[in-house]
């Protein structure tokens, strides 16, 4: 079951994957934004996007590679999921970061979106339970719920 309002983060240089790639996971009923570099992804994030899952390309032309990004995300943003996808590079030793997963392209469009609903539903377990298991703090106690309007 695909969590509620989940958003990826894509960044794929090439247009017509960046476009098919985005319907794909739409279609699944992922929220999608998309980025055509590193560069643009960084800008996105630090703007406060906030996402569930990063599905990056590795080979960029500028700025830095698909490996670099997942590694800026996961020190900045490390609740995020990564993803990462190529059909031109493997993995070396040091290249993934902790917890991300590596998709060979090409990768049927079953695969992508297996791996990308299982990462949405990954972040969403963890968030649940860091979300159940916290203690509330004196400053919980002066917040209001404001009711619901029309």
């Amino acid at each position: 079951m695909l969590p509620a309002h989940s958003t990826v983060l894509l960044v794929e240089d090439e247009p017509l994957i960046r476009l098919f790639l985005s319907e794909l996971l739409e279609e699944t009923g992922f929220r999608v934004v998309e980025a055509a570099n590193g560069a643009e992804a960084l800008v996105l994030l630090e703007a406060g996007l906030k996402v569930d899952v990063l599905l990056t390309d590795v080979d960029m032309p500028t700025g830095c590679n698909g490996f670099e990004l997942a590694h800026r995300v996961h020190e900045l943003w490390p609740g995020t999921e990564l993803l990462i996808m190529s059909g031109r590079q493997w993995p070396s030793e040091g290249d993934l970061p902790p917890g991300a997963a590596f998709l060979a392209k090409p990768c049927p469009n079953e695969v992508i979106v297996s791996h990308v609903v299982s990462a949405a539903e990954r972040k969403n377990r963890l968030f649940y339970v860091a979300e159940t298991t916290r203690q509330p703090t004196e400053r919980d106690s002066n917040i209001l719920p404001f009711p619901k309007t029309a």
